[in-house]
């Protein structure tokens, strides 16, 4: 059996145990996965509360949540399309609510793609004043690596709705940043 494999059969396992309702099987998803959850959260709500909220959403519900399941992907992609969707709805929310974000900067870039400092304090920033639309598809496709069909997926659009939205957000992400 290759390693793979072995990974594989062991992460069934640990998913089937996690969705009966064993406590330390979600502690090791929840140390596992718990930070990548967490940034995605943070990155496109912009508030550590909400992402807070979002991540505790997540890792309560998913014993249950693990039922749909269904091993055709990774569980880390499966996880990553739970998370932003509900991400989402924590979003759709505060707006009904009215609520002002006052998050101010986004989470940082993965560490290999990391500028120098000031560079991405700046970055950071502009990507905060991105339109909502533009920038949770920004987020999802550049600092995520989800694809257009993902993407359309999770936000419900179109693939070229999200190919049109990253153009967009590049376009006023490199104008803010010439300008600084």
């Amino acid at each position: 059996m290759s390693d793979k494999q072995a990974h594989d059969q062991e992460q069934e396992a640990l998913l089937a145990a996690v969705a009966r309702g064993d406590s330390p099987g979600l502690e090791r998803l929840y140390t596992d996965y718990g930070d990548t959850v967490y940034r995605i959260a943070f990155r496109l709500t912009e508030s550590a509360a909400d992402a807070k909220d979002v991540l505790q959403d997540v890792f309560v519900a998913l014993p249950e949540a693990l039922h749909t399941f269904d091993g055709r992907g990774s569980f880390e992609g499966w996880l990553k399309r739970v998370t932003v969707r509900t991400s989402l709805m924590k979003m759709r929310t505060r707006r009904r609510r009215r609520e002002i974000s006052l998050g101010g900067l986004a989470g940082s870039i993965r560490q290999s793609e990391r500028p120098d400092p000031v560079d991405q304090l700046e970055l950071e920033r502009a990507i905060a004043e991105l339109p909502e639309q533009l920038r949770a598809v920004f987020v999802l496709k550049e600092i995520e690596g989800f694809t257009h069909d993902e993407i359309a997926d999770l936000l419900q659009i179109k693939r070229g709705t999200s190919e049109v939205r990253l153009y967009r957000a590049r376009r006023v992400l490199r104008t803010k940043l010439v300008r600084r």
